[in-house]
């Protein structure tokens, strides 16, 4: 390998090849009415349960009317919620819903589905290096302050 660019050109040639051509995720996330951008920001205030509109924003490196504005969108489709904070009544933070964990579990399903259907037509051999190859670069990586990496991953 060259450099660091190279395995960032493969890493995202191989999701490529493995995710989107079979479309599930966006076709899930299109009848969900929701974005990229909304699932990442209801993924961090999930991992982030005292998280406020400005540390969200923070955290994705988003302006703040961004992610304001993304917050709305996702109150008003019952996935998140603002509360107030019990210790300082002007402070909201933002809190996932039961619907929003549902979604958010719904979409990690649809998109192991679509990783696996991706990934089916490799060798046997060449599937059990790939998971060790990214078991170890996860644990490697470390705990996360973002979102959690699915359950397959934790082991």
């Amino acid at each position: 390998m060259k450099d660091d660019s190279e395995l960032g050109a493969l890493i995202e040639a191989f999701i490529n090849r493995v995710s989107h051509p079979r479309g599930r995720v966006l076709a899930f996330m299109a009848k969900a009415s929701v974005t990229v951008p909304q699932v990442i920001l209801l993924n961090f205030a999930l991992t982030n349960p005292s998280g406020t509109p400005s540390s969200l924003a923070a955290i994705m490196k988003i302006s703040l009317p961004s992610a304001s504005q993304m917050i709305e969108r996702l109150v008003k489709l019952g996935l998140a919620q603002r509360r107030e904070d019990s210790e300082d009544r002007r402070r909201k933070t933002v809190a996932v819903t039961e619907k929003g964990k549902a979604l958010l579990s719904r979409l990690e399903a649809v998109r192991s589905a679509e990783y696996a259907a991706g990934t089916a037509s490799l060798s046997p051999a060449t599937r059990r290096r790939l998971a060790a190859v990214l078991s170890q670069a996860l644990r490697d990586l470390g705990p996360s302050s973002g979102p959690k990496a699915p359950r397959a991953a934790q082991k």
